[in-house]
């Protein structure tokens, strides 16, 4: 287990609007640990955080219950369910994915008592418009504008031994998502001061430089005004850099300044991570079919998970027996043969 798996342990099992008081003060344990263990110097700090850290559990409770039940993802059941015929081309990928998965193969291992595992299946869903053929009004028209929708990058995460802990571990990774999200911030706040840092340098040494190239050229030339042209324009960057420069505290932000950075990202949870949801009319090809089209067509619906500058992922949460399992040696085996 490594260290972050230990500080985001526990669980947040209640539902409901209310937090229990040892989840709250659970993750503002954790987020001290995480961000700085010198916020507990603030007085007051669990007191600031309190109602902060209360709105993102619940949202992180919103987060997990949009995620709809688990489907059994096998071969046996490929051909009835129209999910999983329109993400597998054939019922034997099915379990080439979640075996290629280390985190599913190393959970059979650690539990042999296990039938099956609980697992999230993450992918990416693309469409891609083209001309084809299609019927209508019993007439074939060519050159119809067709979209195609694919899936790819399937991968299974997230194993658990049932489906309870497999939403709960939604429920963290949610959390610690957004506290990621305040660690990029505070980095990205120290690189930003340190650029403004290497301007400013940049610039004073620029000026020096052209007050001497000045003076030089009014003894002997005595034709300054190109070069006070010059002087000025490096001054007034000198002072838009000195501006943005005070903007930033002068060895990083402040534990209070910490606080509040907290507080905001928790408490605006949807501007950093959300759920929607896909729904798509797709016929056996997995062309895309319009509503009332008339043509032969399955409807499903896919969450999405939505978060700040990163692609969208979609995901789908499965169980997937043992009995299915391909073991490591033959999936090796297997890729061998495919490359000789």
């Amino acid at each position: 287990m490594g260290i972050l798996d230990w500080l985001f342990g526990g669980n947040d099992e209640a539902t409901g609007s209310t937090v229990p008081p040892a989840v709250i003060e659970q993750r503002i344990e954790q987020i001290v640990r995480i961000i700085n263990p010198r916020l507990k110097l603030v007085p007051g700090y669990r007191r600031k955080l309190v109602p902060a850290v209360e709105q993102a559990v619940l949202y992180c409770r919103e987060i997990e219950a949009q995620i709809p039940p688990a489907i059994e993802a096998s071969a046996t059941v490929w051909a009835e369910n129209p999910t999983l015929r329109a993400l597998f081309a054939t019922a034997r990928d099915i379990p080439e994915v979640f075996s290629r998965s280390r985190a599913v193969q190393e959970f059979f291992e650690a539990t042999p008592g296990a039938g099956q595992v609980w697992a999230t299946l993450r992918f990416h869903c693309h469409e891609a418009t083209g001309f084809g053929v299609a019927a209508e009004g019993g007439a074939i028209k060519h050159e119809v504008v067709r979209t195609c929708v694919s899936f790819t990058d399937k991968k299974a995460v997230l194993p658990s031994g049932c489906e309870h802990d497999a939403r709960l571990e939604i429920r963290r990774r949610a959390f610690k998502f957004l506290l990621a999200e305040v660690l990029q911030q505070i980095t990205s706040v120290d690189m930003q001061r340190q650029d403004l840092k290497a301007q400013r340098s940049m610039l004073q040494a620029r000026l020096m430089i052209l007050k001497g190239q000045r003076v030089g050229l009014e003894e002997m030339l005595e034709e300054g005004a190109g070069g006070r042209q010059k002087i000025e324009d490096v001054e007034r960057k000198l002072s838009e850099n000195e501006r943005a420069l005070a903007t930033f505290p002068g060895t990083g932000e402040t534990l209070e300044e910490l606080i509040g950075r907290v507080r905001e990202v928790l408490t605006h949870g949807p501007d950093y991570i959300r759920i929607d949801r896909t729904k798509l009319r797709l016929d056996q090809m997995n062309v895309l079919m319009p509503e009332g089209s008339g043509e032969a067509a399955a409807e499903i619906v896919l969450p999405k998970v939505v978060v700040r500058s990163a692609p969208v992922v979609s995901l789908l949460a499965c169980r997937f027996p043992r009995s299915e399992l391909i073991r490591s040696k033959r999936l090796l085996h297997q890729a061998g043969q495919l490359l000789g």
